[in-house]
């Protein structure tokens, strides 16, 4: 697919040029359902980084395609911006599924046979016998960046052709997309594998390739497995969803302390501004170490964030949280929620250690979580046909 005269403008970690970006996005909206699956040209908006931290909303986003024309021709763009929804609601009732996937790499970096250690660094520097993977490994690791389409052939390739554990693969992505969350990265790489809806797995195949590339890439005969069965059922996908936690809105909440963090770098509240905040800069993310170009896209979400609310303190562990609260005599800290992943983990513990001085750490919610992740309980077609339903009330 050409790119139709529009440029692939650089992105930065700030609101406003997220902001930008979206409101150049109308054509691209409008010819989404026909255009998206095509790997070359500016096919697809690349927000998804500016989401990921929530420099802009989903609201947001959501708003503006209203404004390109009626949700029947712009469906298949509003279903993609709700996806990213979905798996974070499906993770969020289920969390054990997060913690198998760690404990999974920590076995594997213990355990992986020789043999397959070779292949691994071959897959991850770009040094198969597949000229076109090649390729994308070497523009996931350059740019941060990988087109969806892409990403279902990488991982179908590195799954059911070059025979390397699912989960390294999620952990090499997670490392090194802009956009990399915990909870799509995770369910996508289960979801290809075919883990997250037993037996039912994504094949990448040669013709599929070829046509959505336009012919750039053309894999031989016979060089990718197109046959290969999907992986075992560990059951994972079957677990009971538990409720999750949500609310209240945060812009109902008039906090007297906050505390930031990388998950959310958007707009906050007004009740939310010009009061004593802290950002907890959470570094530990265990079994995985993020490239350079993710550390430094997080940090400049969190600057540009942090210009926003003015005065804003830098706490690099808990015990620094905890001296914050007591110089500024806090009894009661809000957050935005962090969900399921590295920085929920690290703030299950602060909160542990503020509750042993007397200060509780509450959390809020943005108002798109607390509307759509109940719908989040089964598969996506139940969760669309209820967030569909939503969506009209909104586009009417």
């Amino acid at each position: 697919m050409a790119e139709s005269g529009r440029s692939l403008a650089a992105l930065f970690p700030t609101r406003i040029h997220g902001l930008t970006r979206l409101n150049e996005l109308a054509e691209v909206i409008g010819d989404y359902a026909t255009s998206r699956n095509y790997a070359d040209g500016w096919t697809t908006t690349r927000l998804s980084p500016y989401i990921r931290r929530r420099m802009i909303l989903e609201e947001e986003v959501l708003a503006f395609a209203r404004t390109v024309g009626g949700l029947r021709r712009v469906e298949k763009f509003a279903q993609e911006v709700v996806w990213r929804t979905y798996w974070k609601g499906w993770l969020e009732a289920r969390p054990s599924v997060w913690k198998a996937y760690l404990t999974q790499l920590r076995t594997l970096d213990e355990t992986l046979p020789g043999s397959d250690q070779d292949r691994l660094v071959c897959a991850i520097s770009g040094k198969t016998d597949l000229p076109y993977f090649n390729a994308w490994c070497d523009e996931l690791t350059s740019t941060g960046y990988l087109h969806n389409h892409v990403r279902m052939w990488f991982a179908s390739v590195w799954i059911f052709t070059l025979k390397l554990p699912w989960a390294m693969g999620a952990r090499f992505f997670l490392d090194h997309l802009l956009d990399g969350d915990p909870a799509s990265n995770t369910i996508s790489w289960r979801w290809v594998a075919g883990l997250q809806t037993p037996g039912k797995h994504y094949l990448a195949r040669a013709d599929n390739i070829a046509k959505y590339t336009n012919g750039r890439w053309v894999p031989k005969p016979g060089e990718l497995d197109e046959s290969a069965h999907s992986l075992r059922d560990d059951g994972f996908a079957r677990i009971a969803a538990v409720k999750p936690t949500l609310g209240p809105d945060a812009g109902q909440v008039q906090p007297r302390a906050v505390i930031l963090h990388d998950e959310d770098c958007g707009p906050l509240p007004d009740a939310w501004s010009a009061i004593p905040t802290v950002r907890y800069v959470v570094n530990e993310r265990p079994q995985h170490r993020p490239c350079n170009l993710v550390e430094e896209w997080i940090i400049g979400a969190c600057a540009d964030a942090d210009t926003r609310v003015g005065n804003v303190t830098l706490a690099r562990s808990a015990e620094q949280v905890t001296d914050w609260c007591r110089e500024n005599r806090v009894v009661e800290v809000w957050a935005f929620r962090p969900l399921t992943g590295f920085v929920a983990e690290a703030f299950a513990a602060l909160a542990a250690e503020l509750a042993t001085t007397g200060i509780k750490l509450r959390y809020a919610d943005r108002g798109h979580d607390i509307t759509f992740f109940p719908m989040a309980t089964k598969g996506f077609f139940p969760f669309w046909e209820s967030a569909s339903v939503t969506l009209r009330r909104c586009w009417i």
